[in-house]
């Protein structure tokens, strides 16, 4: 039965990723958005997919993948993929889903302020994890970017990192030291500002963190392929620092987003970022 039902999702899943969730049944503004950027509503929030970068990940970083299935879904020149961050509004709050790699190539700032949000207006950042492409767009050189934002990440992804070799931590405690006194870490289930739920999906960092806005869900690095990843979630990318518990949050994410029809706002997922459970 469990088998069945998790067949059921992952088919839901996939009708909603095939080219008919452009709107994922709720209103888009992707008529009037810069390039980069779509806009939607869900439930009383106004989400924003926010292209920081246009990428596509290599087929070699999914080594787990069975011989000959990655040319078999044509992905051999490489996987849809983007490095992107989410905008949420409602009222006069507006708050950020991680930050983007920055430097150069970096479009996040742009397209805020294509939308009308100065760096100054986020109010909180939710970081997913600490990669650099998540948190590169929080300091220009040695300044603050985001100079009145609470900056929300969980303390088991603060411990894990702070813990790791100097060259490996590094971007990161430079990063969060300059944010040191509007830091803020939480523990998994706890219920954030604006009603923000923080949910375990540890696996692909030490404590890597989907976070449930009402109906959406902002699931981080929790797939880094769509196209392969979502019929196979099995299959990680080399980026996943502990393969098992990254399957397991996989599957566990994906289950839920299915059962409650939950609409998914993923940091690699390729245009338009959202997919939706429900394949409208």
């Amino acid at each position: 039965m469990c088998r069945l039902i998790f067949i059921m999702v992952m088919a839901s899943l996939l009708a909603a990723c095939s080219g008919n969730s452009r709107n994922g049944g709720q209103a888009s503004r992707d008529d009037v958005a810069p390039e980069g950027c779509l806009t939607r509503g869900i439930g009383e929030w106004e989400a924003t997919w926010i292209r920081d970068v246009d990428t596509r990940q290599s087929p070699e970083i999914f080594a787990d993948a069975p011989e000959g299935l990655i040319d078999s879904l044509g992905l051999s020149e490489g996987v849809p993929s983007s490095i992107s961050v989410f905008l949420l509004r409602k009222g006069d709050t507006s708050m950020l889903f991680d930050a983007g790699l920055g430097g150069k190539e970096s479009r996040m700032l742009p397209l805020l302020d294509s939308l009308g949000v100065r760096a100054n207006d986020i109010k909180y950042l939710f970081l997913t994890h600490l990669h650099n492409d998540h948190i590169g767009g929080m300091l220009s050189g040695d300044t603050v970017v985001f100079p009145n934002a609470e900056v929300f990440v969980a303390k088991k992804e603060y411990d894990g990192w702070m813990n790791m070799p100097n060259d490996k931590k590094a971007k990161a405690e430079t990063t969060l030291e300059a944010y040191a006194d509007r830091l803020r870490l939480f523990e998994f289930g706890d219920t954030l500002p604006e009603g923000v739920v923080a949910i375990d999906a540890s696996g692909h960092t030490p404590g890597h963190t989907v976070y449930k806005a009402g109906n959406l869900l902002v699931v981080g690095d929790l797939m880094h392929g769509v196209a392969l990843q979502l019929g196979h979630p099995d299959i990680c990318a080399a980026y996943d620092m502990d393969k098992p518990a990254a399957v397991e949050s996989r599957v566990r994410i994906l289950k839920l987003a299915g059962q409650e029809g939950l609409v998914m706002a993923g940091m690699h997922f390729p245009e338009p970022g959202f997919l939706s459970a429900d394949g409208q």
